[in-house]
């Protein structure tokens, strides 16, 4: 174990998103009250590190052909950084349970990475894999969860600027 292991996020173990459908703040529940939610490994992950070396090496690949600038522009330019991303989704994906929005569970969607894949590049699904992109992308999802409980964050209505604590860094600003 390093010893910086405190400081790290957990790397073989999934985090659970759940789904929130668009302009709502409960997450989509079953009639029974499970919640639906995609697993996800971080970046980090032994997954999140091999997608990223295949990349690396795709694009090693494409600089030693020889190419002229133009060929090289126009790889650049029909990139699909939208679809680089619903696959580094569907690399990262470990399970779901997937509900419509009436709460009921999609029928024939066991979880595979090629049906993940195609989950996050559909269009209609854009609010899905964006939910999905910043749940990643915070590594606070992945931490690992200290046994000590924290202190309750000071107030932040107006009665409490009256008298700020002294403690508190830059109380007084």
């Amino acid at each position: 174990m390093s010893k910086f292991s405190e400081l790290g996020v957990v790397t073989d173990k999934p985090s659970r998103m759940t789904i929130i459908a668009p302009g709502e703040v409960d997450p989509l529940i079953d009639k029974d009250g499970n919640e639906a939610y995609i697993d996800f490994l971080p970046w980090d992950s032994e997954a999140g590190r091999k997608f990223e070396q295949d990349q690396q090496r795709e694009q090693v690949r494409k600089g030693f052909r020889q190419r002229s600038r133009a060929e090289q522009r126009a790889d650049l330019e029909n990139t699909d950084n939208t679809r680089l991303q619903a696959e580094r989704l569907a690399a990262l994906a470990t399970g779901w349970y997937l509900l419509d929005f009436d709460g009921q569970p999609l029928p024939d969607m066991d979880f595979s990475k090629a049906t993940a894949l195609e989950l996050f590049s559909a269009p209609a699904l854009g609010w899905l894999h964006r939910q999905s992109w910043v749940f990643v992308g915070n590594e606070r999802n992945f931490m690992r969860r200290s046994s000590k409980t924290s202190s309750p964050s000071p107030s932040t209505n107006s009665s409490s600027t009256d008298h700020p604590d002294p403690a508190a860094p830059n109380a007084n600003t």
